[in-house]
Parts: C-alpha cells; structure tokens; sequence
C-alpha cells in the first residue's frame, strides 16, 4: 500500500461524514496531488458540524509529515 493509499484510507471517511469526497490525481515520488470535493455545508443547528477545510487539510499535512515528510501535498478544491 502506497502512502497516497494510506493518506485515502486514513481521510476519505472524515472527507465523506459530510457528503464530501478525496481522490487521489496524482502520486510522484516527490508529491501527492489530491482532489477535494466538499459535501453540504452543515448549519450546526443540530450540534453536528461539518469539518471545515482548512482544519482536514491541516489533518492530512500533520499525517503526512509523520509519514513521509519529504512528500509536498497539494488539495485543489472540486466544486460539488
């Protein structure tokens, strides 16, 4: 299993609580290019709140900086 594979298995569920989904674009032996897909925005009302991006993504480069930290990350947002 690749470290893009594990960088999938780890987030993909937190990306899909929501309705969003990550795909893997790309994957070099110097980055990991991934596509984010964000799901509906939750209103809270219910005191279930969605995952904002900014804190996934500072999830998926805390991983992968204990993983492989010679790995550049790049996320490009995907309209839903």
């Amino acid at each position: 299993m690749t470290i893009a594979d594990q960088l999938l298995a780890s987030f993909s569920r937190i990306a899909a609580s929501d309705g969003g989904s990550l795909s893997l674009i790309e994957e070099s032996a110097e980055k990991i290019r991934l596509a984010y897909r964000p799901g509906a925005e939750a209103d809270c009302e219910d005191g279930v709140c969605t995952l904002p991006q900014a804190e996934l993504e500072a999830m998926i480069r805390a991983w992968l900086a204990r993983k492989a930290p010679d790995l550049a990350l790049e996320i490009a947002l995907v309209a839903a």
